[in-house]
């Protein structure tokens, strides 16, 4: 399908971005391209206006790369996903990335998405929210007027994702102390996005959980965490049985939120399946 007309910029540094972004009307971000090039198709299929200026931030060197910083970790917003998937930096608490990366679509769509893409297009089941809501991450974003904001992930995804500044990169506070754990059920055999997922990070304090992030992607809200079930966890021992007895504290509305019963059915697998890997980890 042809797109109709518009202007194509392709600034080379975040500044001439950032001032072509305060200047033009009617205009949209490309990061990767993978979600931006399907929306715009909808939106002529449905004769929807579509944007005027498309600004494309693949040629900003200063939005890409991986940077170790000492207590925490940068991933720049044009990092595609398929670098976070190879990055040796990405360990210990960190590594709920990879695992998260790997868990993205095929090969081709790796190479072309981004990070930014994946955080901030505003479809309500990508993935890496609900890593970043469980990773405690900051997002970093800079306004037209230069200056920098920083946004707790938690705080952007309550916010339904809404920005009208430019995403430069995530942090991420190293912690080898954190365990982690992905859970990830996609749609169908022939679609694979997902239809829930499910992330958990916590701390094994003298034998029991403590600090739990369960961060949840329903499919149909914004990433947002299940602070029953997290207030539940803690202070609870791994164990065997800790998974059955989890089914009863969930925050039901969560859970239920225009759910089928076969997707209600895989997210207590997928509760069951991340409480027992946590138990194994810490046998």
């Amino acid at each position: 399908m042809l797109l109709r007309p518009f202007n194509f910029h392709t600034p080379n540094s975040l500044e001439s971005a950032v001032q072509a972004y305060g200047k033009l009307r009617d205009v949209k971000l490309q990061a990767g391209g993978t979600f931006l090039l399907n929306s715009l198709k909808t939106m002529k299929r449905k004769g929807v206006k579509t944007p005027q200026h498309i600004i494309s931030l693949a040629h900003i060197p200063e939005l890409r790369g991986i940077e170790d910083q000492g207590d925490c970790v940068v991933i720049k917003s044009m990092t595609n996903i398929d670098e976070i998937y190879d990055s040796p930096l990405l360990t210990g608490n960190l590594g709920v990335l990879r695992v998260a990366a790997r868990n993205i679509s095929s090969q081709l769509i790796r190479n072309m998405a981004t990070l930014g893409g994946n955080l901030t297009c505003r479809y309500t089941w990508t993935e890496m929210p609900a890593v970043m809501v469980a990773s405690r991450a900051r997002m970093h974003f800079v306004g037209v007027d230069g200056k920098e904001e920083i946004v707790p992930a938690e705080d952007f995804f309550k916010n339904a994702a809404k920005t009208d500044k430019i995403f430069t990169h995530v942090s991420i506070k190293k912690d080898d102390g954190i365990s982690f754990v992905y859970y990830r059920a996609k749609k169908s055999v022939h679609v694979d996005i997902p239809l829930l997922s499910l992330c958990v990070t916590t701390r094994l304090v003298k034998g029991k959980f403590s600090q739990t992030i369960v961060a949840v992607n329903n499919g149909v809200a914004f990433a947002q965490r299940d602070r029953k079930l997290e207030e539940f966890l803690n202070g609870k021992s791994p164990g065997k049985t800790l998974a059955e007895t989890a089914l009863e504290h969930l925050d039901a509305a969560i859970y239920d939120a225009r759910g089928t019963d076969y997707k209600k059915y895989m997210f207590r697998v997928g509760i069951k399946h991340i409480l027992r890997d946590l138990t194994e980890k810490h046998r």
